[in-house]
């Protein structure tokens, strides 16, 4: 009998420390005001941003996005996305130039590899 007691109060106190880690904190008083998180700064020039985004259904994509100016003053930005997932993995490269006339050049290349 004393087994069961016992089990049922480390069962009853297993629950309640789960129950008091589900606490969220409390709304902010009325009347206050909310200011978001501003928003990241925009790329230098000669900058790499990398980016990783699990997904709930196991997938994996990560991006990095280089951004600079080349010798002859064109804005040259190379993205490369690189995906997982269970029904393989795929690599982008796409780079796009625009030269100082407003000209806009990009190519994309692709690889898949199926599981």
């Amino acid at each position: 009998m004393t087994k069961h007691l016992l089990a049922g109060v480390a069962a009853a106190v297993l629950i309640s420390g789960v129950a008091f880690a589900q606490i969220y904190p409390p709304p902010p008083p009325p009347g206050t005001v909310v200011v978001p998180a501003p928003p990241p700064p925009p790329p230098v020039p000669g900058a790499s941003t990398t980016t990783v985004s699990p997904s709930p259904d196991g997938d994996h994509s990560e991006t990095t996005i280089h951004k600079e100016v080349d010798r002859k003053g064109n804005t040259v930005i190379e993205r490369d996305v690189h995906r997982e997932g269970i029904t393989g993995s795929s690599d982008t490269h796409t780079k796009t130039e625009t030269d100082r006339d407003g000209g806009t050049t990009t190519t994309t290349e692709t690889t898949t590899k199926p599981r």
